[in-house]
């Protein structure tokens, strides 16, 4: 549980210091994100040699190699629609979108992955997700425009990589799943993007890299939630992410935070609490 509940710390985290980054100092998407994923690659670099390994026997297996290309694949499109939600929405606009992703989450481990069908879990995830969804969702509140399909879309596969993740730490720790999947993703968009990386100012150069910290923080430990309580429990105690963003959005950008999203967030630690203990 302290995996997954660190990990949303992580979220939020990054989520306000990429809003810094490309809202604040103006830094392209196509500059930022190669950047950020080198620091990614390189802060998990550090962690190898004590917690990576991996079964190297199953990797000749064409069924893990599809599934790595199919995550390298979802995860270059949806960090490109992310990012350029991040940078072209208000970040409560955007997390309304993200805020969809923990229940398209369950539902796709309810299809794809059989294990993780338990009710008695199910149903504080669902509880939880939908909490969220009912505090914040007004349908007057979204334009639903060309950045916000982007949003959309990216939403969807990132929650839909989040099956792959799982059946790829059968042959990976988190470790090395994290540091492969990031090294190949700042190779294709280094290569895609030609970006000038050092070219932003030094804030923003020193924000990328703390936000490169938060976003190991929380993807290492995303993947170890995976693979310790499963993709549907995680997912639940990772709701916890988007009402620390709206705590930040208020802290930071002078975001209004309402009532009901203090009673959603009461929801949500309720039912992990349940999970976690009474279940």
């Amino acid at each position: 549980m302290i995996e997954a509940f660190i990990a949303s710390l992580g979220y939020a985290g990054g989520v306000v210091s990429d809003k810094f980054v490309l809202s604040r100092y103006r830094v392209p998407v196509m500059r930022f994100v190669p950047l950020l994923f080198l620091w990614l690659m390189a802060i998990t670099a550090v962690f190898l040699p004590l917690w990576g390994s991996a079964h190297y026997n199953l990797l000749s297996d064409w069924h893990y190699l599809a599934i790595f290309g199919a995550m390298i694949v979802v995860a270059v499109t949806w960090n490109i629609f992310y990012y350029q939600g991040i940078q072209k929405e208000d970040l409560h606009e955007f997390e309304l979108i993200m805020l969809l992703s923990p229940l398209v989450t369950i539902m796709f481990a309810e299809v794809f992955l059989p294990a993780e069908r338990n009710v008695s879990v199910l149903i504080p995830s669902l509880i939880a997700s939908f909490a969220l969804i009912a505090t914040r969702f007004r349908s007057h509140h979204v334009h639903i425009g060309k950045t916000a399909w982007r949003t959309i879309l990216a939403m969807l596969l990132m929650s839909f990589e989040s099956i792959l993740i799982k059946y790829l730490l059968d042959a990976f720790s988190p470790v090395t799943l994290y540091f492969f999947r990031t090294m190949v993703i700042a190779v294709v968009f280094v290569i895609m993007y030609r970006p000038k990386l050092f070219a932003m100012p030094s804030g923003a150069y020193a924000l990328t890299i703390i936000s490169a910290i938060f976003g190991v923080v929380q993807m290492v430990l995303k993947f170890y939630g995976f693979d310790k309580l499963g993709v549907v429990e995680t997912t639940m105690i990772l709701v916890l992410g988007p009402f620390l963003v709206y705590v930040a959005s208020s802290a930071f950008f002078k975001e209004r935070l309402y009532k009901r999203d203090v009673f959603a967030g009461i929801v949500v630690v309720l039912c992990i609490l349940y999970v976690q203990f009474w279940r």
